[in-house]
This record gives C-alpha cells, sequence and structure tokens, in this order.
C-alpha cells in the first residue's frame, strides 16, 4: 500500500495538535495580587513567624494547670537500735491551692501573648507585602527599559547599516561608520547589562515568593493607575488604627497591667492543705505490750507576706506600663510623619509623572527622530547630529522611567506605611483587616 504526500491541510492540523500542550502549559503573567498572595502563602521567613502563635498558645495552656499534689510516706522504727517494737509509720496527701486568682491572671498575660504574637505576624505580611510590591514594579521598570533599549538597537542597527553602505559609496567617511558600530556596542553592552542585573531581580522576587531563585518569572506589565488620594489627616488617622505596630504597641500595655494584676495576686503564695493518717506503737518498760495508736491528720500551711509583698515586680510592671505609653507616643509620632513624608512624595511625583508622559512631547521627539534618519540617509546632516537627537530621545524616555520608577516607590511605601488596603491606589499588594485585636486610646 502506497502512502501519499502529506496535503497542506493535514500538515496544519499536525502542527496545531503539536502546540496544544505547549498552550495549555503556557502559564499566564503573573499579576502582582497573585504573587502577593503566593508571598504570603509560601514565604519560609512567614511560615517560621507562624509558630510565634502556637508557641504562645502552649503557654496558656500551660497557665492554666494546677500545681501537682504531694504524696507523702514516712516510716520510723527501733528495729536497728533498741529492737523494743517501736515505730511511727504514716501516709499523707497535700495540695496546692491557688487563693489569690493567680492562675486567672496567669491566663490573661498569656492571652495577651497570643494577641501580640498574631500582630507581629500582621506586621510581618504587610512587610512582605510591601517588599514584594517593590521588587515587581522594580523589575517592571527594568524590563521597561529593556524594551526600550531594544527599540534603540534596532534603530541603531538600521542606522549602522545605513552609514556602512553609505561609507562603501565613498558617501560619508570612515569615521561616521565606525561611530555608529560604537554607538551599537555601547548600547548592546548597556543592554547586556540590565540583563544581568533583571536576573538578579527576578530572584530576589523568588526568593520573597519561597521559590527557587531559578524559576522562570512572566510578570504582568501593566503599570498601575495614578489615582485619587484622601486627606493626610484622614490617612493619618487610619494608619494610627490599622497598623499593626500601634495595635502591638498598646496590647504591650495591656499586658503590662495584666502582669501588675499578676504580681499583685502573687503577694499571697498558694496555700498547701494536707490530709494523712498516722500509726503510731511504743514499748513501755516493765508494762504489757501497748496497742497501736491511729490519728488522722490535717494540716494548713499558709505564707504570710509580711517580708516580701512583691514590691519589687508590682514596680517593675508599673513602669513598664508606663514606658509602653511613653513608646505608643513616640511611635505615633513616627507613623504620623512617615505618613505625610510619603504622602508628599507621591503628591509630588503623580504630578511630575502627567508631565513627563505628555503625549505632545514624545511625538515631537519621535518626530525628530524619523525625521533626522530619513535627513541622514539623504545626506542632509552628519551621524552626529542623528546620534545627538537619538540620545534627546533616549534621555527623555529614561527620565519618563526614573520619574515612575520613583513614584512607584513612593507608593509602595505611602501603602506600607498605612498598612491596609481602604486606599483604592493601595488594593493590588494589601491585604484586608480581619481581626480587631484591642481598644485604642488617646495618649495625651
Amino acid at each position: 500500500m502506497r502512502i501519499g504526500k502529506p496535503d497542506g491541510h493535514t500538515l496544519a492540523c499536525l502542527l496545531i495538535a503539536c502546540l496544544l500542550p505547549l498552550i495549555s502549559f503556557a502559564s499566564p503573567p503573573l499579576k502582582l495580587e497573585a504573587l502577593t498572595k503566593a508571598a504570603i502563602e509560601n514565604n519560609k521567613d512567614l511560615r517560621a513567624a507562624r509558630y510565634s502563635v502556637l508557641l504562645a498558645a502552649s503557654r496558656l495552656k500551660q497557665a492554666g494547670l494546677w500545681p501537682n499534689p504531694s504524696l507523702q510516706l514516712s516510716n520510723t522504727d527501733d528495729r536497728l537500735l533498741t529492737n523494743e517494737g517501736e515505730y511511727s509509720r504514716s501516709i499523707g496527701f497535700s495540695q496546692a491551692f491557688p487563693i489569690s486568682g493567680r492562675l486567672h491572671q496567669q491566663k490573661n498575660v498569656a492571652r495577651v501573648d497570643i494577641a501580640i504574637a498574631m500582630g507581629e505576624i500582621r506586621n510581618a505580611k504587610r512587610q512582605l507585602r510591601g517588599q514584594v510590591a517593590d521588587s515587581f514594579y522594580a523589575l517592571l521598570i527594568t524590563e521597561e527599559r529593556l524594551k526600550q533599549l531594544n527599540k534603540l538597537l534596532s534603530i541603531n542597527q538600521q542606522l549602522m547599516q545605513v552609514s556602512q553602505k553609505r561609507f562603501h559609496a565613498a558617501e560619508v567617511s570612515e569615521l561616521d561608520a565606525n561611530t555608529a558600530k560604537l554607538e551599537y556596542q555601547r548600547i548592546l553592552q548597556e543592554k547586556q547589562s540590565l540583563t544581568s542585573f533583571k536576573i538578579n531581580q527576578q530572584a530576589q522576587l523568588n526568593q520573597l515568593l519561597g521559590r527557587s531563585k531559578q524559576t522562570p518569572l512572566l510578570i504582568d506589565r501593566t503599570l498601575p493607575k495614578s489615582m485619587f488620594l484622601p486627606s493626610l489627616e484622614e490617612l493619618q488617622k487610619n494608619a494610627l488604627e490599622q497598623r499593626p505596630e500601634m495595635q502591638i504597641a498598646w496590647l504591650s500595655f495591656n499586658r503590662s497591667q495584666a502582669a501588675q494584676q499578676l504580681a499583685r495576686a502573687e503577694r499571697w503564695a498558694d496555700w498547701t492543705i494536707g490530709l494523712g493518717v498516722q500509726q503510731d506503737k511504743i514499748a513501755v518498760e516493765g508494762a504489757p505490750l501497748q496497742r497501736p495508736d491511729r490519728a488522722f491528720n490535717v494540716n494548713i500551711t499558709i505564707p504570710l507576706p509580711l517580708v516580701n509583698r512583691n514590691q519589687g515586680r508590682i514596680m517593675e510592671t508599673n513602669l513598664q506600663g508606663t514606658q509602653n505609653l511613653m513608646k505608643i507616643k513616640a511611635l505615633s509620632l513616627t507613623i504620623k510623619n512617615e505618613v505625610a513624608s510619603n504622602y508628599g512624595q507621591v503628591m509630588a511625583l503623580q504630578t511630575a509623572l502627567r508631565q513627563s508622559q505628555s503625549g505632545e512631547t514624545f511625538k515631537l521627539i519621535n518626530r525628530n527622530v524619523t525625521l533626522a534618519r530619513e535627513a541622514y540617509r539623504n545626506g542632509q546632516i552628519s551621524l552626529l547630529e542623528v546620534l545627538q537627537i537619538q540620545r534627546q530621545q533616549n534621555e527623555l524616555q529614561t527620565t519618563r522611567l526614573n520619574i515612575l520608577e520613583k513614584y512607584l516607590q513612593a507608593v509602595v511605601k505611602l501603602c506600607t506605611a498605612l498598612g491596609n488596603n481602604r486606599v483604592p491606589l493601595c488594593s493590588p499588594f494589601s491585604g484586608k483587616r480581619t481581626l480587631h485585636v484591642c481598644t485604642h486610646h488617646e495618649v495625651l
């Protein structure tokens, strides 16, 4: 049986069948929201930090346990000495009873420790979101710069070819041809350096995502839109309410108060109540053998706080509360200044970004580049003039990317300082607030 040659339709079907697996396994570009979610789920440092909550919960479980009871056994006889048959045997049971609410106060301290551990995890997530966003936008800007260099490299390659043709036609000097080659090599080296820098940035981002540094990473190049920001006072108030450090500071103050109550409760040590049975037998010289005596013992041990009333510990916890209030004041000022500084940068860079992205400016410079290339082909201007106009275009685009990079950095810092997602500008990488862990008070 002879097999005929496949026609074009058959070859097309085979080609599509071969490409389908590649298409199905091709991963879409990752947006910042997806990267942030992956980082929170897989970051190794954050996973280790989550164990602090389990450690605090273990301390809470231990804080609610009573002291173990004691069993006393005693045996006294004269078998090895006079051997008159005298002995005294007893068995007893004792238990310490907390009478001042010590266990309850220990539980209160342990509960606050759990809340502090949860606040530290939220703060670690806040910082991780900021790091991921900063690395994401830095990589995005680097890819934009590479895109710009690729266009410039293509233009200079064409310019180099034109210079070579004109040199062989004796229309320009060897200097022009060599200058075009050197400019092409300069841009190529700049691209290679930037490509190496991009590999390092991808490795850093993969590290934050909890993945291998060699894992391929394809990000969505969509630039964030400039959005309206609320007033500075509103943002500062919002930051004071939502920043995990502020919540931790208030929880630390609450812990010092709980520790003070515990120190007061520890002034009275546990009372110990013991129950026992004792049997004695004595020998009286010249008297008949005595019958054993049995007795039931009850004893109570009450420590009296006459000398040690835990004064030092009470004073220490009181001073810790005052210290925590001072830290809250300092932290409040720091957060306000941090938000104000980043807010001012974002507002200023928004204006600069709008000015740098003016469409008329880029139309004009692109038109100049096109005219310069045509004029050089026609021998109307020199190569140096063409390169000067191209560098002017490159500098303008570089300035725009630099402003965009600084703007994105300022946005990340502002959103990280706010610590939540109430501002639409911060929604791509800010976490939702899920738990109130303390009540805030104004510190005068």
